[in-house]
């Protein structure tokens, strides 16, 4: 493997995310050349502004296009979310039926209509039309911060093909997928309802089908929702601050935020609920995937619970009784650091700091107006943060999810599929993620997981002393104690050799060989082919918000003299940029 990828096994990606070494080893003889150069991606723009739009594209978005980075350097960080926000919703249910070969293909214009799944051409197609809508709206749909919000939803309120029979139920994922892109900047508790009732989630976390006890053939509730939904969607399983930081008890203890007794009351709460439509209490093959589930009364346990020390007085309707669990859920002081922490991590920063959190959270318990769980406000407040826009001593960091990664490329060069439709194969087996693809409700990787690499002496000292210390290169400030230790970087949880190689051997034939899956439109960085300064630029700002070392730079200007043909030096820039560590770590 070539030392620019690897450095003593040492993926270089997570070597550039700690600061340990540039991505690519120094050449003696490199020389800096001024920067006079004027990007034609907008004309009298500076490049700090052409930079600051790019790294908002990649937080906000699923990476620039020349296009997007055009207009996103024409108005403010504020205007852009606001534009976004605005824009009507790119919905993915409607065009995954209408590919699953239902025989009512009128259901792209009405959306809430059944899919009959004994219909369907194929039922496993709609797996596959799933994806591939996916894929379309993550290249092409004008909403990208509604569907890059949906996307990092879709990581914290998982739900996966995995679990059978859902990977026949493509449509039925698709419907759940819109949830999300319906709530992204919805209320949380609103999402939280949805969810719960939804049919894919139903069937995921086996909430569907759900009996009440029977004491006779001693059988009792599935706790599986009811510790997930506390566990996994709202509170975690220990007390925070608002900063998201673990409260300890006085003998230094972490004090748990529920208890065994409120998993097996709230599994009571969620008894009774069945697919629409459905044959047989409990079945998962037959009823509809595409509605809220309902009531079976004769299912329901109506007798009296206590969750977190509150009562829930016997005979109460299920829907009522449900939607008063939720709220006390939903109003514990864990939710708003513990969900903000993750939707900072899945949008700007793999570790953002407590005063980060702090910051986000406090938006979440309140909007300025008296509303609690605006994911609007929330996504707004992370993305207008300094620590999102660089402005404070140490900016945050983040890796790229390997998907994003590979997607942020095609969006780069407006890649169109030439095949009919947008499609990548063996997603999981490529990047170790897919849309709704996740191996557990774990998600694709922990959000704490910490990379645990052999390194030499000396990089692993240095390793050690920047995770204790969380210097950032060419700064001298320190964090408190209490926030040593916690550098983490989820991503790389996936970031394993063998997916690595794969996704080399991807972008690879993508740029250099005739057998790649999509067209690249590089008229725009070929038209300045003829200088290779003025070409490297154009692709420093479109691809790394011109993040790109000297060094490097000097590395590829050294190594595209050597190469015949300006087509043929674009793309090998190209493969080179995108395969290199300084594009795995987001700006």
């Amino acid at each position: 493997m070539s030392k620019s990828l690897f450095v003593n096994g040492i993926s270089c990606a997570l070597l550039a995310y700690f600061n340990l070494t540039p991505a690519v080893a120094s050449n003696s003889t490199a020389v800096t050349t001024a920067n006079s150069y004027s990007t034609p991606l907008a004309m009298n723009v500076s490049p700090s502004i052409t930079n600051a739009a790019a790294k908002l594209l990649y937080q906000g978005s699923f990476g620039p296009t020349p296009e997007t980075l055009f207009s996103a350097q024409q108005v403010t960080r504020q205007q852009w979310v606001n534009t976004q926000m605005k824009l009507p919703p790119s919905w993915h249910y409607p065009l995954t039926a209408q590919y699953c070969g239902v025989s009512n293909t009128n259901i792209v214009n009405a959306p809430n209509k059944a899919v009959d799944n004994n219909k369907k051409d194929n039922p496993r197609a709609c797996l596959k039309a799933q994806e591939s809508v996916w894929l379309e709206h993550a290249l092409t749909a004008k909403d990208q911060l509604r569907q890059r919000v949906a996307f990092a939803l879709s990581q914290i309120l998982v739900v996966s093909s995995q679990e059978p029979p859902l990977a026949k139920y493509g449509d039925g994922l698709a419907w759940y997928y819109d949830l999300l892109v319906k709530h992204s900047f919805g209320n949380y508790r609103d999402l939280l309802q949805d969810v719960t009732l939804s049919p894919a989630m139903g069937i995921y976390l086996s909430m569907q089908g759900n009996r009440k006890a029977n004491l006779k053939k001693n059988t009792f509730p599935d706790e599986n929702y009811a510790r997930e939904v506390m566990q996994l969607f709202s509170i975690g399983l220990y007390q925070l601050d608002i900063s998201g930081q673990v409260i300890l008890d006085k003998q230094g203890n972490k004090i748990p935020s529920y208890q065994q007794g409120d998993v097996e009351n709230l599994a009571r709460v969620f008894t009774g609920w069945d697919l629409v439509a459905n044959k047989r209490f409990g079945n998962r093959r037959t009823g509809r995937y595409d509605t809220f589930m309902e009531l079976s009364p004769q299912q329901h346990d109506y007798n009296e619970k206590e969750l977190f020390g509150q009562p829930i007085k016997a005979g109460m309707k299920a829907d009522k009784e449900l939607s008063a669990s939720l709220d006390l859920l939903f109003n514990h002081p864990n939710v708003g650091p513990f969900i903000s922490r993750q939707l900072i991590q899945r949008l700007v920063s793999s570790n953002p700091s407590p005063e980060y959190i702090k910051r986000i959270a406090t938006i979440f318990n309140d909007n300025g107006e008296g509303e609690r769980g605006d994911l609007g406000a929330v996504v707004e407040a992370i993305l207008l943060d300094d620590d999102a826009q660089g402005a404070t001593a140490a900016p945050a960091l983040k890796l790229k999810e390997p998907l994003l990664n590979y997607i942020g490329f095609l969006r780069a060069f407006s890649a169109t599929p030439k095949s009919e439709r947008y499609h990548l194969r063996h997603l999981n087996g490529t990047f170790g993620q897919g849309p709704m693809r996740a191996e557990s409700v774990f998600n694709f990787y922990q959000p704490y997981f910490t990379p645990n690499f052999k390194a030499n002496d000396e990089s692993l000292e240095k390793f050690n002393y920047l995770v204790t210390n969380r210097v950032e290169s060419g700064s001298s400030a320190a964090v408190p104690a209490n926030q040593q230790m916690t550098t983490v970087a989820p991503e790389s949880q996936i970031m394993v050799d063998p997916l690595i190689i794969k996704q080399l051997s991807l972008i690879f034939k993508q740029t250099m060989s005739n057998k790649a899956s999509f067209n690249l439109d590089l008229s725009a960085p070929l038209a300045l082919a003829d200088n290779s300064v003025d070409m490297l630029d154009y692709l420093d700002q479109l691809l790394l918000a011109g993040k790109m070392t000297p060094a490097f730079k000097a590395q590829l200007q050294s190594h595209l003299l050597n190469v015949k043909g300006q087509k043929k030096q674009l793309k090998e820039a190209i493969y080179l940029i995108v395969s290199s560590a300084d594009y795995a770590v987001q700006p």
